[in-house]
């Protein structure tokens, strides 16, 4: 079976939420006739559920909810007059117009709007999807391969169902998702007592429950404080050492920071030096923990944090549990633990590596250049649209956008701009050739 559409997004997460409810105001208001498929192979907002992977669900979100799939409503930027009619269609997907809906509204913000929990987000995302349905079809299979079509001009994505494999092909592919953990050198006699930041919760039933087993969490961000909260939880006679490389930051709320997220465009983000913008991804994103979920183990003596990048992980002296190998700015020491949980991030471009054919990697560096065996830590090349410049058809990774085109673009910091730039080649008043018919966005809407 084969179906063709103008747009496949792969993961059914936040960033697909944005989009089809950008393409469902569109098809609605007469500005564009899009299909768009959106595929998953677990679940609806899988990663806020508390369902799967090391989330329990119960985590505090980062950032408010009212920044919703709409923020920050700026779409006249990209689609001129057509955009406030875009804009204000959207307020029918707003988190208020969520939380009316389920009758929650007035004690929320009579309690003082409060950080709502990942599966209040994730019951949020749900709700979306399931309103944002004209010109969007969902299909519940895993993505196993992603290539290119004889002629180079569509994007054809196998997915594996139930009933068999299906075969979509599109002129614009979406890639969502953080990726896979990334690599954490350590020796095979130690697999058993390893866990990673997309662990499934099973598998850390491997801990024995009631003993006081001690932990180690390897990381400085968000997945090892997203760890740290749901495995004091899990196993609450263990106790926790947290190894950062760097010292522990909290996340800076500042409207100067937040006006970078939510418009990278102020301060001309693609200008700015690369050193410049990565410190500020750094410091406002990627290697700090949030002052809520800190408050929480401030005065809890069973967590620790150590200062140290981890490089190696072997058998302990005793053959019943793991050996850390540590450098610090006083040199390199040695640590024993029950366990240890890599949660030193995610690595996207390991897993688009893991879904392209050789032959379509191939041909994507020869239009773009080198792109997997890049140095860790350097520069994809983004463009303004979040896809891979050069790559044509389009192939939109909105999370390596972050340094290239502006933090927000690879977390929640700013789904409505997210989408607009997305959708701004399939919007932009030219005719397509596959099976949406583009309109004018540029013309005033009645």
């Amino acid at each position: 079976m084969s179906a063709d559409h103008d747009l496949i997004i792969v993961g059914a997460g936040a960033k697909a939420a944005g989009i089809a409810t950008k393409v469902h105001v569109a098809n609605t208001l007469g500005l564009a006739r899009l299909s768009v498929k959106v595929i998953e192979g677990t679940e609806v907002a899988a990663s806020w559920k508390g369902r799967n992977g090391m989330t329990s669900g119960e985590e505090p979100l980062a950032v408010t909810p009212i920044k919703d799939v709409g923020f920050p409503y700026r779409s006249h930027v990209e689609f001129g007059e057509a955009g406030e009619a875009i804009d204000a269609a959207m307020a029918q997907f707003t988190w208020q117009q969520h939380m009316i809906a389920t009758r929650r509204y007035a004690r929320w913000v009579d309690a003082g709007s409060p950080q709502v929990r990942h599966r209040d987000y994730g019951e949020y995302l749900s709700w979306v999807l399931s309103r944002a349905t004209e010109g969007i079809e969902h299909l519940r299979a895993r993505v196993s391969q992603v290539a290119l079509d004889e002629g180079g001009e569509r994007w054809v994505v196998e997915a594996e169902e139930d009933g068999g494999t299906s075969r979509h092909t599109s002129r614009a592919l979406v890639l969502t998702g953080p990726g896979i953990h990334r690599a954490f050198p350590h020796e095979p006699a130690v697999v058993d007592r390893v866990f990673h930041c997309d662990s499934k919760r099973e598998e850390f039933a491997r801990i024995p429950e009631g003993e006081r087993c001690d932990v180690a969490i390897v990381g400085g961000g968000e997945s090892a404080l997203s760890a740290t909260m749901f495995l004091r939880e899990l196993r609450p006679d263990c106790s926790f050492t947290v190894y950062t490389p760097l010292l522990p930051m909290s996340r800076g709320e500042s409207v100067l920071e937040n006006r970078v997220f939510s418009n990278p465009d102020v301060v001309e983000w693609e200008s700015l030096d690369l050193q410049t913008r990565r410190d500020f991804v750094k410091h406002s994103d990627r290697g700090v923990f949030d002052p809520p979920s800190l408050g929480k183990i401030a005065y809890d003596d069973r967590v620790e944090f150590a200062l140290g990048r981890v490089t190696d992980v072997g058998e302990a002296a005793n053959g019943e549990g793991v050996s850390l190998e540590c450098e610090s700015p006083e040199g390199v020491f040695q640590s024993e633990h029950d366990y240890v949980a890599n949660c030193t991030g995610f690595d996207l471009l390991a897993q688009l590596r893991t879904l392209f054919p050789a032959a379509t990697r191939e041909e994507i560096e020869r239009r773009v250049g080198g792109l997997w065996g890049r140095p860790a830590g350097s520069e994809v090349p983004i463009g303004r649209f979040l896809e891979l410049r050069g790559m044509q058809p389009c192939l939109h990774i909105p999370g390596l956008a972050g340094l290239s085109q502006g933090p927000g673009f690879a977390n929640l910091g700013a789904l409505g701009l997210l989408s607009n730039r997305v959708l701004q080649p399939l919007l932009s008043g030219v005719h397509s050739s596959g099976s949406g018919e583009i309109l004018d966005t540029h013309k005033p809407v009645a």
